[in-house]
């Protein structure tokens, strides 16, 4: 980014979100990916080092670029760095904090589990379902229910997808990840707990008619 800004001011305005953000502020798993959150989708092309010829220490191995959304920027063996447009959700979306001697804003626990579920709704997989359980285990229930109550239809779409959703199956895939001891039950719990926080908003499933 700061090669992007070398000649003048492309990118004035992003937040780090994403697993490796939440995993900074609550050590909850191993996260490799970056994403950096814009406004602006004008400012993706000037943000590809294949078109800009950015001086990079490590060359990516793949580019996909959609034109108007996002840039993913892939490392093999590494992980990847995706550029997304998105406009902030919560209230208080950022912290400012000192990474590798920059000032970065870093997307709080309540903005990155509100872009899952706002952006992702019936698509939620396993792993944003361990991130929101260990989000509650961390900052606690109330907290992720009074950031998502403003998304109720896309927290009804997560909801279903997450009562339809093979239990054994997301416990398999959750178990998988590179989580910390502390959070070892989540995998066998994380399925039910973000049913509950769900449920919260979006009240329990009716009762099946007899």
């Amino acid at each position: 980014m700061s090669q992007a800004n070398s000649k003048f001011t492309v990118l004035d305005s992003w937040s780090f979100g994403g697993g490796t953000a939440l995993m900074l502020q609550i050590g909850h798993r191993q996260s490799f990916d970056v994403d950096i959150f814009i406004d602006d989708p004008q400012v993706l092309p000037y943000l590809n080092p294949q078109t800009q010829g950015f001086a990079l220490d490590i060359h990516p191995e793949a580019y996909t670029f959609d034109g108007t959304r996002a840039l993913k920027i892939v490392f093999k063996d590494i992980g990847e760095i995706d550029f997304i447009v998105a406009t902030h959700l919560t209230s208080e979306p950022t912290r400012e904090r000192e990474i590798r001697g920059q000032k970065v804003y870093l997307e709080t626990p309540a903005e990155i589990v509100a872009k899952k579920i706002f952006y992702r709704g019936a698509s939620v997989q396993p792993r944003d379902m361990f991130d929101i359980a260990c989000v509650r285990e961390s900052e606690g229930h109330d907290y992720l229910v009074e950031a998502l109550i403003p998304f109720k239809e896309s927290c009804a779409r997560a909801l279903k997808t997450a009562r339809m959703m093979d239990a054994r199956l997301a416990e398999a895939v959750m178990s998988k990840l590179l989580y910390q001891s502390k959070y070892f039950r989540i995998p066998s719990q994380a399925q039910q707990m973000t049913i509950e926080i769900l449920e919260t908003i979006c009240g329990p499933e009716p009762p099946t008619e007899t």
